[in-house]
């Protein structure tokens, strides 16, 4: 009898039978697809079930045993796996020395008392079984060890201080240890201790402003497969391993296969990130230091050495650069950092960014015997020094550069080389030096905090000097007065850092975003004018002490305190501000407002009085004025609807700087009823790690898409007006040709999606293209035949590639040129045929013109429609190209590059299996060999499952760090096979494996996902058999956009 209830059974015939009961009842039974990367681990423990009950109805051991083997003959299993011995297990496998030594001293092989099968937990206190002698047990017959600690205490290391000793002076045993000086908790002692035992390492997180590590694991691994692990809460300390009460879940690699991988999959992760530092670098010196330092203190010019890792977001931002540089030919970057990290202490990151993009830079003129001359201004003495710092780090260079301002000034020659000046003492000196330079004597120059460019301090900084490269910083690229940076800047921004990345890089301080409901109607027609609300207009409907009343209560249930948090609240209007003020005094909190027309010496006092806690709510409404950057800010109110997403993200970042104390920012968001025309869906969005996933079924089904730490809630009413909204604004086809005939003069593809805020995608769903979305809004017309069908279907196909030398053949073939019927563009060719009418040419109408002349009626009038929609694609793709690809070789895979994004199909014809005769159909597993290239194709998709995640095969497959890749071999590779030595005799062998990686099989538009060409890869190590486990080492860095901040 079913009851009512969740579930995730197998439907068996019993149960089958009990739905048809329950629906006879007038229950509703809901049946959902199994989902096939999970399927074998839920049959598997389906059958195991059966199979344990029918053996424990079975009493006699001997035919307990023929069951089983009867089961395996049956169904086709390999005879190796019959059981053969009837009656034993095997325990263990030793040396004939070791075996000797044991019976002369009637000694056997420390055990653990629960064994190696059986999971179970750990209560601590009375427990029956004690943890700490458990696991000394373990650390007995242990292979290799791994400890994840958030501290560790003397007290607790002495414990197991024999244990480990007489471990780590075994051959072929390892030892390594994660933890950190978070709190300052971990001793000097048991550290010290530690790291003098031989084949021990211990790598430490000193990153204690930004610290998240609170994992406590120990970790047991054996040559035999018979692993083991307690995740749970005690430290290595001594109350947390005997008497504390504590819980610790002990699970084995018998029945808990996915967790033991999941456990070593994650150490490892964490073991080669940069912010886990070995050791034995700074040694006791260091970690000493660094043990007593909570925030760097001490004299502004007093330079310290730091250790600074690219962060993978930085790295694409840098790699976005390159394609600016060299493909797009702009050397005048402006970079947009998410606002809250441009001057996050002890460092900005975009910072940073500069500093490592001015390494490279003065690498390639070293080479070439050029100068690198550089001019690094900002209008603030603090940024001066924190950058000077920065690029010292960086450079790894305690004596590069010089300050100039306030009392800081150049004193040879050669300190004007590489100079950090204020533009004010810039322009002091101007007519006097700068002016007499020539136009290219610096040959790279920063301008930070370039949201300031536009004044009239900056105008002749640009007009003289002309650099090789000149950089924009800055995190508020739109500006109150409306003044555009972009034409200083190459008319366009080069690169952003988006505020999810920042977030999830621990740059900023997680939020925790709650949605109010408000039940003031904002939708009418009145209030709105084109793509806003009419302020004034807006703020009537705001100021109303019925809603002001409504805020109160919701800071009263929402807020931890909320009569000493330090609440920014964005107001509408200077009324708005004031009113709110003055409602929020009323009910007894203490708060003011400030805006334009506020004095700047009251504006001072006001921000001022906002950080010590004497005012507790600023209501502002012009967020860009630097009096309201407040890192100490841990409460933001969004108190109106914010039209611009721009805008909106900037007074979010306004509260998520990094304060001493400050765990999170509180955002309480209230959601009125708001104008059809308001944009709900690009806020949210614009806060996940993946926006192009479906954002309703996000708010529907729960924010899994937000960086670490962060969570959004909504209040149910306040999720309906917002489900409802974009659902409205859903960009469907209906959508989409109402867009367009808002225009009056028709769009260019990169126009219109840049207009509407759209990715190109969204545009060729199911089969829709721009040419015909055009046709179905009635501004142009055309014919359909046989060959418009496939065109329509063909333009999709063509979105997703990043390689600019195929875009350039395109473009060249657009253009009229015939050079695309060179034998040398065969392979590119090809694939623009396959992209265009995606059947092999015998089974189009097109089998008696050949695929040259199928590809020539692309120039035919009546398809010129279809011609120019592929040059408007070729132009947004050159335009928005993230990263440089190159070419793996000739002598590797001619036409394949590094970086690339492929089809599986567009590989195969880009190597020559599949070509205008042959199509490569049915389902290629994801190991390819190619004999002509003595090469090996592996095809990776990291997450197997249709939904987001798959507990039993996420760690089959993932990237390590930037330079290693774990993958998981065909279950029929072993070491001591074919299959296998393909892999382990690769050094030897000197065959080419080549990766190619996906993150998921179907993007967020329901689109087949192709692969990322990672390259080469080398055979470093390999474990296990049937599947093989295996460790490859990239012959280039991985793609960032790959690589998870640790």
């Amino acid at each position: 009898m079913l009851k009512k209830g969740i579930y995730e059974n197998i439907i068996n015939q019993e149960i089958e039978r009990d739905i048809h009961t329950a629906e006879s009842q007038q229950m509703v039974c809901i049946r959902e697809q199994m989902d096939d990367a999970e399927s074998p681990k839920i049959l598997a423990d389906y059958l195991a079930k059966a199979i344990r009950q029918k053996l424990e109805d079975t009493e006699n051991l001997h035919d307990r045993m023929t069951i089983v083997n009867k089961i395996l003959s049956e169904y086709g299993l390999v005879d190796d796996i019959q059981i053969a011995d009837t009656s034993n297990l095997l325990m263990e496998v030793m040396t004939q020395q070791k075996d000797l030594l044991q019976r002369s001293s009637r000694s056997e092989t420390v055990r653990p008392q629960s064994g190696f099968r059986v999971s179970n937990l750990f209560t601590g206190g009375s427990s029956v079984l004690s943890l700490g002698e458990e696991i000394r047990r373990e650390i007995a017959s242990a292979d290799e060890i791994y400890f994840i600690v958030s501290f560790l205490k003397l007290s607790g290391v002495r414990l197991f201080f024999d244990d480990l000793k007489k471990f780590c002076q075994r051959e072929g045993t390892r030892l390594r240890i994660i933890t950190t000086t978070y709190c300052g908790a971990t001793e000097t002692k048991a550290v010290q201790q530690l790291a003098e035992l031989p084949h021990t390492e211990i790598h430490i997180s000193y990153q204690t402003d930004i610290e998240r590590l609170h994992a406590k694991a120990y970790i047991f691994v054996r040559n035999s497969g018979m692993h083991t692990a307690y995740i749970g809460s005690s430290n290595l300390s001594k109350s947390a391993q005997t008497d504390g009460l504590e819980w610790n879940m002990r699970v084995t690699s018998v029945e808990n296969p996915h967790i033991i991988k999941t456990a070593l999959a994650t150490f490892s992760l964490y073991w080669n990130s940069p912010n886990f530092e070995d050791f034995r670098l700074g040694g006791i010196k260091k970690f000493q230091q660094e043990l007593h330092r909570n925030t760097f203190k001490g004299k502004s010019d007093t330079f310290v050495y730091q250790r600074y890792s690219l962060l993978p977001h930085q790295k694409q931002i840098l790699d976005k650069l390159k394609v600016e540089r060299e493909e797009c030919g702009n050397f005048r970057n402006l970079v947009v950092a998410a606002t809250g990290t441009g001057k996050t202490l002890p460092i900005s990151g975009k910072t940073v960014i500069s500093a490592f993009d001015y390494q490279a830079f003065c690498q390639k003129q070293k080479g070439a015997g050029l100068t690198s001359r550089i001019l690094f201004t900002a209008h603030r003495e603090e940024i001066l020094r924190q950058s000077l710092h920065t690029y010292r780090s960086v450079l790894q260079d305690a004596n590069f550069g010089t300050l100039w301002v306030g009392n800081e000034a150049p004193q040879t020659e050669a300190d004007y080389a590489h100079l950090f000046v204020s533009i004010s003492m810039f322009n002091s000196r101007f007519e006097a030096l700068f002016s007499q330079l020539p136009a290219d004597y610096y040959d790279y120059i920063v301008i930070d905090e370039a949201h300031h460019s536009q004044a009239d301090s900056y105008r002749k900084l640009f007009s003289h000097f002309h650099p090789q490269l000149l950089i924009g910083l800055t995190a508020t690229p739109e500006r109150m007065d409306g003044k555009d940076l972009r034409p200083d800047f190459g008319g366009r921004i080069s690169a952003e850092i988006r505020l999810p990345q920042a977030l999830q890089a621990g740059l900023l301080t997680p939020f925790q975003y709650l949605c109010v409901t408000d039940d003031t109607d904002l939708s009418d027609d009145s209030l709105w004018n084109g793509q806003r609300y009419v302020i004034d207009r807006l703020a009537d409907k705001l100021c109303v002490p019925e809603r002001a009343q409504r805020i109160v209560d919701a800071l009263h249930r929402y807020l931890a305190d909320e009569y000493t948090c330090r609440a920014l609240c964005f107001c509408v209007n200077k009324k708005h501000a004031d009113f709110m003020a003055s409602q929020l005094q009323k009910y007894g909190f203490g708060a003011q407002s400030l805006t334009s027309d506020t004095p700047q010496p009251q504006r001072k006092q006001l921000a001022t009085d906002l950080r010590n806690g004497l005012v507790h709510y600023l209501c502002v409404v012009d967020i860009f004025n630097e009096g309201v950057d407040i890192p100490e800010v841990d409460t933001v109110l969004f108190l109106r609807p914010t039209d611009s997403l721009t805008i909106f993200l900037q007074q979010l970042g306004r509260g998520l700087r990094l304060s001493p104390g400050k765990t999170e920012l509180t955002v309480l968001d209230f959601v009125a009823q708001v104008h059809k025309k308001y944009d709900f869906a690009s806020k949210f969005r614009a806060l996940t790690l993946r926006p192009e996933k479906n954002i309703a079924q996000q708010i529907t089904n729960g924010f899994t898409l937000l960086p670490t730490g962060c969570s959004i809630i909504m209040e149910k009413q306040a999720r309906q007006y917002i489900l409802e909204n974009i659902q409205q604004a859903i960009y469907n086809k209906t959508r989409l040709v109402k867009e367009i005939n808002s225009y009056t003069t028709l769009p260019t593809l990169t126009q219109f999606l840049e207009n509407n805020g759209q990715d190109i995608r969204v545009v060729y769903v199911g089969n829709n293209c721009w040419t015909s979305l055009k046709r179905a809004a009635g501004r142009i017309s055309y014919t359909d035949d046989a060959i418009t069908r496939r065109l329509e279907k063909g333009m999709g196909n063509m979105v997703h590639h990043n390689t600019a030398s195929y875009l350039h053949f395109v473009a060249d073939f657009l253009s009229g040129s015939k050079r695309y019927l060179d034998e040398d563009h065969l392979s590119y060719a090809t694939m623009l045929y396959y992209n265009l009418y995606q059947e092999r040419i015998d089974k189009t109408e097109l089998k008696e013109m050949g695929m040259y002349q199928a590809l020539a009626l692309l120039h035919d009038d009546r398809y010129r429609y279809f011609k120019q929609e592929a040059a408007e694609i070729v132009s947004y793709l050159l335009s928005h190209l993230e990263i440089t690809t190159t070419p793996l070789g000739l002598d590797v895979l001619p036409c394949i590059e590094l970086y690339g994004y492929y089809t599986r199909e567009e590989i195969f014809t880009l190597v020559g299996r599949q070509t205008e005769e042959k199509r490569m159909s049915g389902s290629v597993s994801g190991v390819f060999n190619l004999p002509e290239y003595d090469a090996t194709l592996l095809f990776v998709t990291l997450n197997k499952s249709d939904k987001y995640f798959s507990p039993s095969t996420q760690y089959d497959d993932y990237v390590i760090n930037k330079d290693y890749f774990h993958w998981q071999s065909k279950n029929t590779d072993s070491h001591y096979n074919r299959g296998g030595k393909i892999y382990t005799e690769q050094p030897q062998r000197h065959n080419k494996i080549v990766l190619f990686v996906r993150e998921e099989k179907k993007d967020g538009f329901g689109n087949t996902c192709p692969f990322h060409c990672f390259g080469l890869v080398d055979y470093v190590s390999s474990h296990g058999d049937f599947p093989m486990n295996i460790t490859w080492k990239l012959e280039k860095p991985v793609m960032a956009q790959y690589l998870k901040v640790v």
